[in-house]
């Protein structure tokens, strides 16, 4: 008997520990959690509208407003000014509640941290002596007050959807590596060599502007880079002209250099969440293209000059993925992102040269690639 109250004693100590173990954490993570409360949110009343208003002032603090909108006339009354602070090792959350406690800020300390929210308590003032904030994702967050009013408990719970946010722009860099393949489809010269191509890696700089739309729901992605894109290359063949014979010989890979601009419409599955997918058209340009390896013929072939074994132009479609984060208590409007290129534009500019009979060299030739990237926001700097 004793053994078995000794285990129970100790899962229920085990259990309180787990549900308090966020405060023993760095409170500037738990303000981070926090200021997924920047921006407005709404909860409709017989009344008109209320909103809570939130705003990232500095790494630490954030303002926000309490106000309702009538629905008689439209006219916006002001309820409360409220404020969250990060100082030292306390979280403070202060209010100024119109008509309340002679217009002077109560301050309420954070005690406890879990998932069950976020509690705040104080003793200046008997109603609410407690504020728990729960956040439900990006969308929705629940507040319950309670305190003492003529010697009885009242409580208040209060459930605010997130409200459209505002139009914004961002304008971004983003450095990544890629690797890319050439995948090949039809007949070529000499059917018997074929050309054989394989995975490279690569490297892509880019910039960009990302207009973001009310609702948090849309984005738009103008982006430019400058890309390279590799390729390893097998081929041999032997190609007449009028009557020279010209053995083309390519062991090694290619080198190519690419601008590149696209059009991303992003979606956001959750309202202003951190993960987004992405998918649109691109076009580039080659710049440069080099073979290393075994080349035949030399590169003062006007013929087979390395560089011009593709076509100088490319496009096709961009899908990917984007989860965005913070580093520390700076937010950059960082991300990271993986993005899949398929091309859908013939590059062979070689394999039909010196030939007579399309049905003999009607191959084409596409860019497959896949991108991995960080990308950060500079108006945030």
């Amino acid at each position: 008997m004793f053994l078995r109250t000794c285990v129970l004693l100790a899962l229920v100590f085990g259990f309180y520990t787990v549900l308090h173990a966020q405060l023993d954490e760095d409170p500037r993570k738990i303000f981070r959690e926090l200021r997924d409360l920047e921006g407005s949110w709404f909860m409709p009343t017989d009344r008109g509208d209320r909103i809570e208003e939130w705003t990232l002032e500095n790494d630490s603090t954030l303002v926000g407003t309490r106000f309702r909108i009538r629905d008689t006339d439209g006219d916006t009354i002001i309820l409360e000014a409220v404020r969250l602070e990060l100082r030292d090792t306390s979280i403070l959350f202060s209010s100024v509640a119109r008509n309340q406690n002679n217009n002077q800020p109560v301050v309420y300390r954070l005690t406890n941290a879990d998932y069950e929210g976020y509690l705040f308590e104080t003793t200046q003032i008997d109603n609410p002596q407690t504020i728990n904030y729960r956040l439900f994702g990006n969308r929705e967050i629940q507040i319950n007050t309670e305190g003492k009013k003529g010697g009885r408990t009242v409580t208040e719970e209060l459930v605010y959807e997130r409200e459209f946010s505002k139009s914004s722009m961002e304008f971004r860099v983003r450095a990544g590596a890629n690797v890319f393949n050439i995948a090949k489809t039809g007949s070529f010269q000499a059917d018997d060599a074929k050309p054989e191509f394989g995975w490279r890696p690569g490297w892509e700089l880019g910039t960009g502007v990302a207009f973001k739309g009310q609702g948090g729901y849309f984005a738009l992605n103008i982006d430019v880079s400058l890309m390279g894109k590799n390729a390893d290359v097998t081929s041999a063949f032997t190609a007449i002209e009028d009557t020279t014979f010209t053995q083309y010989v390519r062991d090694g890979n290619y080198r190519s250099t690419w601008i590149q601009a696209a059009f991303l419409p992003e979606f956001f599955p959750v309202r202003e969440g951190r993960f987004s997918i992405l998918a649109g058209p691109y076009i580039g340009r080659l710049v440069s293209l080099k073979a290393k390896g075994t080349i035949m013929p030399e590169e003062n072939s006007e013929l087979f000059e390395t560089n011009n074994d593709l076509n100088k132009t490319d496009f096709g479609v961009i899908g990917g993925l984007q989860y965005r984060f913070s580093f520390g208590e700076k937010d950059f409007g960082s991300l990271v992102g993986i993005r899949a290129n398929v091309g859908l534009k013939n590059l062979d500019n070689l394999y039909d040269r010196g030939c007579d009979n399309p049905a003999f060299c009607n191959g084409q030739l596409f860019f497959r690639g896949v991108s991995l990237y960080y990308s950060m926001n500079l108006l945030k700097l």
